[in-house]
């Protein structure tokens, strides 16, 4: 990389020099940013063939929601090789201003699309088992996929601060080049308004989020749960109640997977503005806790396993055997049921 053309940092304070060469960034971060690439890559490459499966079969919002979902943890992963090399590397970024944009932008398109796919999941999730009957009209697949065309054109708008400058900065005290991790002073016009773009990332990708997540699984879980005793006494099928129950594991798996990648995301990124204002520092854990959310692309395929058992049996045709059905299900068994693990319609019209 031809150094002499990357903007040169000035005044940069020893804690930023200690937080550069800090072994949580040069150790801790890249090690689990290897992990999630090494697990996450093989597990949604399968998941998406299962979906696509899938969704050939039958086309539901549900299936488009989730292949968009697994689309984006895909691309999230492909971007995290560069990742790994630059912080292992002491945070030398050697592949260029441009390469440093686009993987930049990537990451954080694709962690936010996620993010916002999440919750649509979780949104039509709730219509379906709260007010199946009256929602039905408008959850269609077609509608889901322009949810997703809007999901990403909102989140590259958001992007477009990081697309539109040179994210690369010469540290010349420790001879190497960041990328995005120390800010270029003409990156905003003024500081304050820096503090507002973060704070409304923070606000639009993790805190909205995760309050409609928590709710709509909340109530979700509440609708199953009355819908158990109805279930086993109109019918008395064992595989109608384990259906129920086992979408209310996923919907307590899916709430706890969100809460423990992006909790810890959502304070540290609040408390870093706080303590940046006051001219400290927590990057160096806000990076590390970065890494811990995208932990969220490796657990999202075992979301997919357990809440749908078309998901089973697409990847036993696609792995064989070794793929187990769940409790109560048969080989043979051609039931079809959705993701959402909404009520049946003999119950929604009850």
């Amino acid at each position: 990389m031809n150094t002499s053309s990357v903007a040169v940092a000035t005044g940069v304070s020893n804690a930023t020099l200690e937080m550069l060469v800090s072994p949580v960034m040069t150790v801790a971060v890249p090690i689990i940013y290897l992990s999630v690439f090494v697990c996450s890559t093989p597990c949604n490459l399968l998941s998406l063939v299962a979906l696509l499966n899938i969704h050939y079969k039958r086309h539901t919002p549900t299936s488009v929601l989730a292949i968009n979902l697994s689309l984006a943890d895909l691309l999230y992963s492909a971007f995290l090789p560069l990742q790994v090399l630059y912080h292992l590397w002491g945070n030398d970024w050697p592949w260029g201003a441009a390469l440093c944009g686009l993987t930049t932008t990537a990451l954080h398109c694709n962690l936010h699309c996620s993010v916002l796919t999440t919750c649509a999941i979780a949104l039509e999730r709730y219509c379906g088992v709260v007010h199946p009957l009256r929602t039905k009209h408008w959850r269609t697949a077609r509608r889901a996929a322009i949810a997703c065309v809007l999901i990403w054109a909102f989140v590259l708008i958001t992007q477009t601060p990081l697309l539109r400058r040179d994210l690369t900065l010469r540290v010349v005290e420790l001879d190497i080049t960041t990328c995005f991790d120390v800010l270029p002073r003409a990156l905003f016009s003024h500081q304050s308004v820096s503090y507002l773009y973060f704070l409304v990332i923070l606000l639009m990708f993790y805190v909205l989020p995760l309050a409609v997540l928590v709710s709509c699984y909340v109530a979700v879980a509440r609708g199953l749960h009355r819908s158990l005793p109805t279930a086993a006494e109109s019918s008395g099928d064992k595989r109608e109640v384990l259906s129920r129950r086992r979408a209310q594991t996923t919907v307590a798996l899916a709430t706890l997977c969100f809460v423990v990648c992006y909790l810890p995301t959502i304070t540290l990124h609040g408390l870093h503005l706080i303590y940046h204002s006051q001219g400290k520092s927590l990057y160096k854990y806000y990076k590390l806790v970065l890494s811990i959310n995208s932990l969220n692309c490796c657990f999202d395929p075992f979301v997919y396993y357990f809440a749908s058992r078309e998901f089973r049996r697409a990847l036993r045709r696609a792995l064989g055997r070794c793929v187990p059905l769940g409790e109560g299900e048969e080989v043979g068994n051609s039931e079809l049921v959705s993701m959402t693990g909404e009520l049946r319609a003999s119950i929604g019209h009850s």
